[in-house]
């Protein structure tokens, strides 16, 4: 009979095995010698990985965090991202976002990748930075498609839904209705084109106004979801009241219509403000982390993406993480 890779069984086969080995090996010691050396190293392999964090009110969502974390601290490659996978299984995450801006990882880095991940029971969430309305998003978006299915995971690959055409204009304060015409051809042809390879494609909210006024700025968010039907929203926390929001929303007004959107907030970003300025550790927001975390339970919204602003010191971006995992265990939303 072959057991399933990940099952309870499995785990306890593998540990007889190890545990066999290893007798074998000091089979030359005394019995008591044998004893001791056989629970010190049991003991190091027991201490390697923390129990997996949980949430306490919704147990079944999963806490991860996005690589972009460490992009001012280390490279984008299979060394780097290989330490962050290893570092997430030790401290109890259940998935990463993996942020490759432009699709740069080739498939032999995808595969060795994978590898790293299955061995160590992580998902990966694999996440774009261009956004549709930019020249050559449809290369990125198609080399993108083919990486994620190399990664074992929820089978999501997730993009800006803004940028570019924001940053050409200091003045603009949301889409055209061409714009928003356009926008919205081009994702749902390309969720459709995922689709078929049974990936979710979603879209961060950035800097475009969270909700729309045709008569005073032009379409925003809401706009974009109400006029297509195969894109799903990663619900970032933060960008909707930050400084460089083109139009600050209203938190409540956010909060009452993110359950509108049903199936479709598929993750979420947890990037917390102070002063309209994400910070390198979570906060209180806006839009408290416990309201968002309690609108995610009631929906199954399953992915909690740690998302920081980054810093240039690695060990500085490992202690910001424990740092914001403590917060959220003080706030009562994770267990201590």
């Amino acid at each position: 009979m072959r057991l399933p890779h990940h099952s309870p069984l499995t785990t306890h086969v593998h540990l007889l095995a190890r545990i066999g080995a290893k007798l074998r090996r000091l089979s030359h010691y005394s019995p008591l010698t044998t004893v001791l050396l056989l629970i010190a190293a049991l003991s190091c392999n027991s201490s390697r990985e923390k129990a997996p964090l949980t949430f306490k009110d919704y147990p079944a969502l999963k806490i991860g965090f996005s690589t972009q974390n460490f992009q001012k601290a280390a490279p984008v490659n299979v060394q780097t991202l290989t330490e962050y996978i290893e570092y997430a299984a030790r401290e109890g995450y259940q998935f990463i976002e993996l942020r490759d801006d432009l699709a740069r990882l080739n498939d032999v880095d995808c595969q060795a990748l994978a590898e790293v991940a299955r061995k160590n029971k992580i998902e990966i969430i694999y996440e774009l930075h261009k956004n549709p309305l930019d020249s050559g998003f449809l290369d990125v978006f198609r080399k993108g498609l083919s990486n994620v299915l190399l990664l074992p995971g929820p089978g999501i690959l997730r993009t800006l839904l803004s940028r570019s055409e924001f940053d050409k204009d200091s003045t603009k304060k949301g889409w055209t209705k061409d714009e928003l015409a356009r926008l919205t051809k081009l994702t749902d042809s390309c969720a459709a084109i995922a689709k078929t390879k049974n990936i979710r494609f979603i879209f961060e909210n950035l800097n475009e106004p969270f909700f729309g006024n045709d008569s005073t700025y032009g379409g925003g968010l809401t706009d974009f979801f109400a006029m297509t039907k195969g894109t799903g929203l990663q619900f970032d926390i933060g960008n909707a009241f930050r400084n460089s929001s083109r139009v600050k929303a209203d938190p409540e007004k956010v909060a009452e219509y993110l359950p509108s959107l049903g199936d479709r907030w598929v993750t979420t970003h947890l990037k917390t403000l102070q002063k309209g300025e994400s910070q390198p550790v979570l906060t209180d927001n806006p839009l408290p982390l416990e309201k968002v975390v309690a609108l995610m339970g009631k929906q199954n919204v399953l992915y909690a993406t740690i998302e920081l602003l980054p810093v240039a010191d690695k060990q500085q971006c490992f202690d910001n993480h424990a740092k914001s995992i403590q917060f959220l265990k003080e706030k009562g939303i994770l267990k201590d």
